[in-house]
């Protein structure tokens, strides 16, 4: 009995020293591993904060992307109203304003490899077979856009194909604008009296129901006197080279202006309108 007695306190004794040899291992291991630990810690607090941080940013971009659309559409709203509230009275204004007057468009590819003035683009819902629509890249006139066979086609200010109705200087002399290169065009059938001077702004009209009045174009930078108008020479503002975005105008309210002013130039507007139609669809 006593044999047993011993043998049991003796087992116990070295379970208890192995054991406490075992924590002290324990703990000295732990000491040993605990800067790599930190260092993992720290990694990975590093990683999800960077990861969160491209996240976030990435959100940030998409959303101010979104809001940047939606603030350059309402932007061309506004431009829409102000024109507007010049001429019309609120409730006739109302007739007129919508919030699809003026969409986004993306470019699709180039309808010819060769030609960097011609493109196929993103095509909305609802547009009329042949109808002109005004292209606006960011602030400025960019080109037009016609429907064909389902496909949207934009024609940009550097092809000779892309006219629409201006107005040149403070006086707003009428003309017809004409695309040559990618930063050149010319406006012809400028009244031959009109005072145009070099460095006067180029602005659309909006009477040919293409573009929105009042839309950037370019600057005069030479005039010409032919036999019954003037030409005027001028710089584009549009780079037609990167075209990637772009603001179709949809619909364009109706302009009025003073009869006693405006007559002769609206019939002139007319004239040439059609003019541009029949080109354009060729």
């Amino acid at each position: 009995m006593n044999k047993k007695i011993i043998f049991t306190v003796v087992i116990s004794v070295i379970a208890l020293l192995l054991f406490q040899k075992e924590e002290r291992f324990q703990e000295s291991f732990s000491k040993v591993t605990l800067p790599i630990k930190e260092m993992y810690l720290d990694f990975a607090n590093s990683t999800t904060q960077k990861f969160e941080k491209y996240t976030n940013q990435a959100e940030r971009i998409d959303q101010l992307k979104a809001e940047n659309v939606l603030l350059r559409k309402y932007l061309y709203q506004q431009k829409m109203t102000i024109n507007q509230l010049e001429q019309y009275s609120h409730s006739k204004l109302e007739k007129y304003i919508h919030d699809d007057n003026v969409l986004q468009v993306q470019t699709i590819s180039y309808k010819k490899i060769n030609d960097f003035s011609n493109i196929y683009l993103t095509n909305p819902k609802h547009l009329k077979n042949d109808k002109i629509y005004g292209l606006i890249q960011k602030n400025v006139a960019a080109g037009i856009a016609i429907k064909k066979d389902n496909l949207l086609e934009g024609i940009l200010l550097s092809n000779e194909k892309c006219q629409f109705s201006t107005f040149i200087g403070k006086k707003k002399m009428p003309g017809i604008a004409k695309g040559i290169d990618e930063k050149t065009m010319e406006i012809n059938f400028i009244p031959k009296w009109s005072k145009i001077s070099i460095g006067d702004k180029v602005v659309t009209s909006g009477l040919d129901n293409i573009f929105l009045a009042n839309i950037p174009v370019g600057t005069v930078k030479k005039v010409l006197t032919r036999s019954t108008y003037k030409t005027a020479i001028i710089q584009t503002y549009a780079n037609v080279l990167h075209p990637e975005y772009f603001y179709l105008v949809k619909k364009v309210p109706i302009q009025v202006y003073d009869i006693n002013q405006s007559k002769s130039m609206i019939e002139n507007n007319k004239t040439a309108s059609k003019a541009i139609k029949k080109r354009s669809r060729h």
